[in-house]
């Protein structure tokens, strides 16, 4: 059977192609898509497509997935905003970057899809960059301070521990790398000089994984300066300052020459940050670009007439931006952002030219264009399929899914045409073919007489998330939003508040231990040991709250946990007697999936990632339990709670129950409806909406048919509430953002809750101790990953300048997206849009802030969503609102003065479709800025490259979800004592409540014996050693002690002395709080261990303990003491040896009678 790549062979297109022949009249995408594909499968050969933009790059690479492999189709991204000047930017497109240079320098043929700018970027030459590529192999020798300084040379950031591709860190003989080629980090384990060890590890936990034999690191940027450049830059640099020096003077003058002098010697550092780029034309004497990577390749200009326009338009803005630089003192003159296009095509070895007009004779055409429209319904479709049939066509369907293409033929049949089933993209012998296989968009190949209609045309099928692989890879779950750093707040459970200073080792009597330095009221000071750590919790509370210090001694601290104490018993209370009455509910139990269910599933376009499938699996659980469900669905917005949703709803209505979704805004109601029409749309499902947008009479006609039973699914606002609305047989409730309702929408939802099963979705993260001081209260599912293949979010935090304003809008506008702009100020956000129509006269701009009337804000955002807005001038009100696919730029003024987990929050509004996204984070730029606006700049640029600022959002989302769950009233009691201490309080008065230890009571003491056991500063750092006394003080069994010794034995290499002692110490300490042991005491040179009567009970046990430790005895003393044994260990030399041998003996001893009781 042939494929339509066979048939597209005998086309003129393709066979001038072949040739390297012609100007091609050709689609910019579909058409040039297949034509390139064809050309490529025909005849495997090195081809580099430019595209005129970075969007239209992003639409060919998709296009050529649908009919090539990642191995051989590549995405050279480069963004084509002038930047430089900005102070932080994510790197995603970096790292994408870095990686296709990598890939590409093998033999195999391959296509490399870019844009013009990336085209044009100067790129260090293909032996620097592979010299600048390391290699380590087990068994080999490596110096590891040539190693660091090899990745400091190739851009990689030192760091403790590694959270995020393009870092490194070193811990004695352990080296810890992220090269973007690596889906995993990787530690390499070296014994002096040689590698003994590679094995990826987890970024989230640190704990080691798969063991391998060799890795490649790539560079961690590409803008590496060759030797040549670094020893001449300064000369060359300085020679030209000189000669602006004549030109400029004065205070320009000086700040030219203060601004130049600090950029050498960051380039002599091995700098790459971004703002550094426009010197690597200026400094290196060779040229080389993308081409130069490839051994004369086929370079395809698609649509070379735009390419023409962008490269004209790239060098007068580059041009411009550059000058204004040099104008204000920024930079010297004579640099370049980008190399000229005829130059980077001299490395080419022939260069074709498609483009979309027709304009000579000797142009070849390539017949094709996409299929225009959708099918609204499946008798439609069918009209569709035979208005091609009947004009003599054959027509292939391309289906998504098994279930699709079953459910097409069923239909097919019923209409009495013929159709066969065929693999793959291949011609039907007859007229018309099925096959599952997904391509985005159907098209007409009209010189072949052949159709392809794939999913999107059939069901209205939206296209699939991008196949973009970020090769940026950064935890999801962060572990060290409670890093200590010195000045921090902290509570103490007895003293109070005080501020953390230092972790300081002392000596006493020989003996090391770690304290925590805490500052106190006045010139009040204490140490606590680092032993005792659980007794001290970081201070959290919300972004800007400041807590007052407690003096030692005094009773104000008592007296503020005695209030709290009793806040929170009325919430354990409130919690309890919810669990109860959930408890005593009669629910229904849903039957298990069934075949219909599986289809529904199957779908799915998307692939669910693990988070998602574990969260449906506990709800099915609940569902199929008699016990009404009540589960909490936690996730960042995007992160796929809807379809977990649209599960739980399908399996309701598949038992016969009716599904309520209850939503707070009209435009969420709407949102909602329309991804339920599509998602369930093959179904047979009845779903209604019901708000206002919905007319008077139709709300009656629906509300009639909730009564009948005949709507399956509604979902609604607040309408839904109201006393006139009845089921017939509701089963399952969904309430999305339940803490945006009004009280008493909320006692409504509580009464509608009883013995039915309730789901709802929140996008704040809820804190895992809250999660675990609700376990069999309310159930918490936490969706922390993101799905697979989303598009990432270019982050930029730069001066606010009304050039780069409109330049930002323009380009989100050329190529057909919308814009969010904010501005947080009601009393001029109308000035502020008024400027900006201005600045874009042609486009529609919108209005919307917190003063408006409700129905008012929703008609304005209801315009955006529907694309009657390209750009909304908004204030913080769309922090919490509706996914508009089409606006991926997102411009926020002042944003050095939002909270950061606000900043989070808002930057998610952009990126919800299958595009780039864009963030700029703008700030005023002033001379003097002071220090706390210097510090809330710097947290927003950390924010923006994932570090601390990061955390520090999702920590403030915690708090903010915490609130949710517990009630908004509770922010000021969490703010007194800090989130940690708060939720602490409450966990234990819910397990009093329920009659349960306390995690406190839980917890094995740990005993002062004179051993020098402690964590040496030379091992680890101060801020590691408090998580490492964290875990050894929490550990309960002598298990546990044994995964926190490999665990700390990965991370940080061999265990010192010290550091065994202390871990065998506390598997000491964990027997010791055996029921066999009374009480355990030390002397200088003694150490007294008294046996329980417990043990002394067991009868015969004295013989068997006797023979058991006959060879100690020499070291032993044996007494009994009022029907208890205690046995006396002399100390000499190798006493804790013995000592150690001497518990787990006793241990042992009495563990087969332990067993019986």
């Amino acid at each position: 059977m042939r494929s339509i790549f066979s048939l597209l062979n005998n086309n003129e297109a393709t066979t001038r192609l072949l040739q390297k022949r012609g100007i091609f009249v050709v689609d910019e995408v579909i058409g040039a898509t297949l034509l390139i594909a064809t050309a490529f499968k025909e005849q495997p050969e090195d081809i580099v497509v430019i595209t005129s933009n970075l969007y239209n790059a992003q639409k060919v690479y998709e296009g050529l997935l649908g009919f090539l492999s990642e191995d051989e189709v590549y995405y050279f991204p480069m963004d084509e905003i002038l930047r430089s000047e900005s102070l932080a930017a994510s790197k995603e497109l970096l790292a994408q970057r870095i990686y296709v240079l990598s890939k590409i320098q093998t033999e195999q043929p391959k296509i490399v899809v870019t844009n013009t700018a990336g085209a044009m970027r100067f790129l260090p030459s293909k032996d620097l960059f592979n010299n600048h590529t390391l290699r380590f192999e087990v068994g080999s020798d490596y110096n590891l301070g040539e190693v660091i300084e090899a990745l400091v040379k190739a851009g990689y950031t030192r760091v403790n521990k590694l959270d995020q591709s393009l870092q490194f860190a070193v811990r004695g003989d352990i080296l810890d790398i992220f090269s973007v080629n690596l889906d995993k980090p990787v530690r390499i384990e070296f014994f002096d000089s040689e590698v003994e060890s590679i094995r990826y590890f987890d970024i989230a936990t640190h704990i080691s994984e798969e063991q391998i034999s060799q890795v490649t690191v790539l560079p961690a940027s590409d803008t590496l300066l060759s030797e040549q450049a670094r020893s001449t830059l300064k000369e060359r640099i300085n020679k030209q300052l000189e000669q602006d020096s004549k030109n400029i003077r004065g205070v320009i003058g000086d700040e030219l020459a203060k601004t130049t002098s600090r950029d050498i010697e960051n380039l002599l550092n091995y700098d790459y940050h971004v703002s550094l780029y426009k010197y690597f034309g200026f400094v290196e004497e060779k040229h080389y670009s993308l081409l130069d990577y490839l051994d004369k390749p086929l370079v395809i200009l698609n649509n070379d007439t735009q390419i023409e326009e962008t490269t004209s338009m790239l060098g007068y803005d580059s041009y411009n931006y550059l000058r204004e630089l040099h104008e204000i003192g920024k930079n010297i003159s004579h640099l370049a952002i980008y190399r000229p296009l005829e130059r980077v095509l001299a490395s080419a070895g022939v260069t074709i030219r498609f483009r979309e007009h027709y304009k000579s004779q000797e142009e070849i055409v390539f017949n094709s264009r996409p299929i225009i429209g959708l099918a609204a319904n499946m008798n439609a479709a069918i009209k569709l399929i035979q208005s091609y049939l009947n004009e003599n066509k054959k027509v292939l369907l391309a289906l998504s899914t098994r279930y699709q293409l079953n459910s097409i033929a069923n239909v097919l049949k019923n209409e009495q045409i013929p159709f066969e089933i065929v693999e793959g993209l291949s011609v039907p012998e007859g007229k018309l073919g099925l096959t599952t296989f997904y391509l985005d968009n159907g098209f007409e190949l009209l010189d072949e007489n052949f159709v392809v209609i794939t999913s999107r045309e059939l069901y209205g099928s939206k296209g699939r998330a991008t196949r973009f692989h970020s090769r940026f890879k950064e935890a999801t779950i962060l572990r060290s939003y409670n890093d200590l750093n010195p000045g921090d707040y902290v509570v103490h459970e007895r003293f109070g508040i005080g501020q953390f200073l230092d972790i300081v080792t002392m000596l006493v009597d020989d003996i090391h231990q770690d304290y925590l330095h805490i500052k106190y009221y006045g010139k009040d000071v204490l140490y606590v040991p680092l032993s005792q750590f659980r007794l001290v919790r970081k201070y959290i509370g919300r972004e800007g709250a400041t807590p007052k210090l407690n003096r030692l001694n005094s009773k104000s601290w008592e007296k503020t946990k005695a209030r709290i104490e009793k806040r929170v018993n009325d919430i354990a209370d409130k919690l309890v007697d919810l669990y109860a009455e959930r408890i005593e509910g009669n629910g229904f139990a849903f039957p298990e999936d069934d075949e219909i269910q599986l289809q529904f599933e199957q779908e799915f376009a998307y692939e669910l990632t693990s988070d998602q499938k574990r969260a449906i699996e506990d709800i099915k659980k609940d569902m199929q339990k008699t016990t009404p469900m009540d589960r909490l669905l936690s996730g960042d917005v995007g992160f796929g709670k809807t379809e977990i949703a649209f599960r739980a709803a399908f399996k309701a209505i598949g038992a016969g129950k009716q599904v309520a979704f209850l939503c707070p805004t009209t435009l969420l109601a709407r949102q909602h409806y329309e991804v339920a029409l599509d998602r369930f749309d093959t179904f047979g499902i009845n779903i209604k909406m019901l708000s206002r947008l919905v007319s008077d009479s139709e709300q009656k006609k629906i509300i009639g048919e909730l009564k009948s039973g005949e709507v399956d699914f509604v979902i609604g606002t607040h309408r839904l509430l109201s006393n006139d609305v009845e089921f017939k047989d509701l089963g399952l409730l969904i309430i999305d953002e339940e803490q945006r309702f009004g009280v008493e929408q909320k006692e409504t939802i509580k009464e509608m809750k009883t013995n039915i099963d309730v789901l709802a979705l929140s996008a704040t993260p809820i804190p895992r101790t809250l999660q675990m001081s609700l376990v069999g209260i309310r159930t918490i599912s936490q969706i922390t990953t993101a799905p697979h293949g989303r598009m990432p979010i270019q982050t930029y935090v730069m001066a606010e300048k009304d050039s780069v304003i409109k330049e930002v809008i323009q380009r989100e506008l050329g190529r057909g997206g919308q814009v969010f702009y904010l501005h947080n100020r009601v009393a001029s956000i109308y000035a502020k849009a008024g400027k900006i129509q201005k600045m874009i006269p042609s486009a529609n701009v919108g209005v919307i802030h917190g003063q408006m009337l409700k129905q008012e804000a929703e008609d304005v955002m209801m315009r955006f969503y529907s694309g009657d807005i390209d750009i909304l001038v908004c204030t913080t009100i769309i922090e919490n609102g509706i996914d508009v696919a089409n606006a991926n730029t997102m411009i926020i003024e002042q944003a050095d003065h939002f909270g950061l987990a606000q900043l989070y929050q808002i930057k998610g509004r952009v990126g919800r479709g299958n595009r780039i996204a864009y963030a700029y984070l703008l700030y005023r730029p002033h001379k003097n800025m002071s220090e706390q606006a210097r510090k809330r700049l710097q947290a927003i640029q950390d924010f923006t490259e994932l570090g601390s600022g990061y955390k520090i959002a999702q920590r403030d989302l915690m708090i903010r979800g915490a609130g949710d769950l517990l009630g908004p009233e509770q922010a000021g009691f969490i703010d007194t004592v800090g989130v940690d201490m708060y939720l602490k309080l409450l966990n234990d008065a819910i397990m009093r409540k329920k009659g349960e230890e306390s995690v406190e009571a839980k917890v094995v003491p740990q005993s002062s014996l004179q051993v020098d056991a402690y964590i040496p500063t030379a091992y680890v750092t101060k801020s590691d050693k408090i998580d490492i006394y964290q875990s050894i003080d929490k550990a309960t069994t002598e298990a546990e002690v044994d995964v926190i010794t490999s665990t700390v034995r990965d991370i940080y290499g061999r265990l010192p002395e010290e550091v065994s002692l202390l871990l065998r110490k506390r598997k000491i300490d964990i027997k010791l709080a055996g029921e066999e042991f009374e009480k355990m005491f030390e002397t200088t040179k003694q150490i007294n261990i008294y046996l329980s009567t417990k043990f002394t009970a067991v009868d015969g046990i004295g013989v068997t303990l006797f023979q058991n430790l006959a060879p100690l005895m020499k070291q032993l003393k044996f007494k009994l003491v009022q029907k208890q044994f205690k046995i006396t260990l002399n100390k000499d030399k190798e006493w804790f040896d013995t000592y150690e041998t001497l518990i787990s003996i006793i241990k042992e001893t009495y563990d087969p009678y332990r067993a019986t009781k």
